[in-house]
């Protein structure tokens, strides 16, 4: 007779346990935006629990600064992509886990065909800027997502779904909805600037509380146990009294947040590299029959203008990511204005341009619209570049 030793089996909790289907968990596929506090206790969670694969983004590097409550940096670190050491730890604490680093801005390098193939996404962010973001690209997809926040001894904990309950952007007051509209638009390269500004105290007790809550509410979700009862809440917790409760708010019908993608058509010839808007017009001219427009996704810049100098310079990136330093004219010093676009129709000078070079990530998705049909597109072809474990895309938007 064989005798299994069960202290050699790393799922054998799992596997015995009532909670949690160990097929299911160790199928998932989640992205965790942001590596900061949150990202690291939510991160080594999912690790423990041997996901499928996790896909981490930040844009920021390691300080000494974030050691007290960030259990995967070390002072050798300092100076470093989080993303990228946070990567190589998660592979070093479960080998069995693929994990996807991503270095930049959620809408710098997150393609929504990623996205897509994601069965969780966690918020783990600082600003509201970067959750409207996140909450615009789910709800294209039809994708649930956990939001997780603190700030000393207070936390909470908001899973958003789809389809039904309110959305990120429905909770929002009159002034966080101004609040964001203008760090978009004041002086048109000022964004990043003023994410930063909103950076609050955390402390590692705090960081593990709602990290492991927001995993514990995406399992729930994961494994069925999200009931129309639940999906309008905000778990808080106020650990200065020890005090756990929970708000609600409303699904408003005119929030703008609110657009779903039909559809997806697949094209694995294509990747953002090598594949311009004059490509995907053509491609949408023979699909349909009609002339279309191809609506990017995002506010890009695709050049910058100096007033005084008289000179332009062709850019390509989101006008979110655009630094100060960045837009500033290197011979006399002054802020230069963006020029942007968010539709391309075939005969501007950039149409031709692979559009990595105007700012769309890899595997992203962008919807082509001529008379009344609408197609959504995506770079499947970037997925040769991408971890095996996102080649099957599951849902298809």
């Amino acid at each position: 007779m064989r005798i299994n030793d069960v202290t050699r089996d790393r799922y054998h909790s799992l596997a015995i346990s009532s909670a949690w289907r160990l097929d299911t968990v160790r199928s998932l596929r989640v992205l965790v935006v942001g590596a900061g506090a949150l990202g690291n206790e939510v991160a080594k969670n999912l690790a423990m629990m041997g996901v499928k694969l996790i896909v981490v983004l930040d844009r920021d590097t390691v300080e000494v600064a974030n050691l007290t409550r960030s259990v995967f940096f070390r002072e050798s670190d300092h100076g470093r992509p989080k993303a990228e050491v946070m990567a190589a730890q998660l592979r070093a604490l479960n080998p069995d886990v693929e994990v996807l680093p991503l270095v930049g801005g959620v809408d710098e390098v997150l393609g929504l065909g990623l996205l897509r193939r994601a069965d969780m996404v966690f918020s783990c962010l600082d600003n509201r800027l970067a959750r409207r973001s996140v909450n615009r690209m789910c709800q294209k997809l039809g994708k649930p997502w956990v939001d997780g926040s603190m700030e000393n001894l207070l936390g909470d904990v908001t899973v958003f779904m789809p389809d039904s309950g309110p959305c990120y952007e429905c909770t929002l007051t009159r002034g966080e909805r101004e609040s964001i509209r203008q760090a978009i638009l004041s002086c048109g390269v000022i964004a990043r600037r003023n994410l930063n500004l909103n950076r609050v105290p955390t402390i590692s007790t705090m960081g593990s509380i709602i990290g492991a809550m927001q995993v514990q509410e995406a399992l729930r979700v994961v494994h069925g146990g999200e009931g129309e009862a639940e999906l309008a809440k905000k778990i808080v917790v106020n650990c200065t009294i020890n005090d756990f409760y929970i708000t609600r708010a409303a699904r408003r019908a005119e929030c703008e947040g609110h657009f779903r993608y039909g559809e997806v058509t697949e094209v694995p010839e294509w990747g953002v590299e090598s594949t311009s808007a004059a490509d995907i017009l053509e491609r949408f001219r023979v699909d349909t029959g009609a002339v279309g427009h191809l609506r990017l996704g995002r506010d890009i810049v695709i050049g910058l203008r100096c007033e005084d100098c008289k000179t332009e310079e062709d850019v390509g990136e989101p006008l979110i990511m655009l630094t100060v330093e960045r837009a500033t004219c290197a011979k006399c010093g002054k802020v230069r204005e963006p020029i942007t676009e968010k539709v391309v129709r075939g005969d501007e000078p950039y149409a031709t341009r692979p559009l990595g070079r105007l700012g769309i990530p890899p595997l992203d998705i962008l919807e082509a619209r001529g008379g009344d049909r609408k197609i959504w597109y995506e770079f499947t072809g970037d997925l040769r570049a991408l971890p095996e474990a996102l080649a099957p895309a599951g849902a298809a938007g």
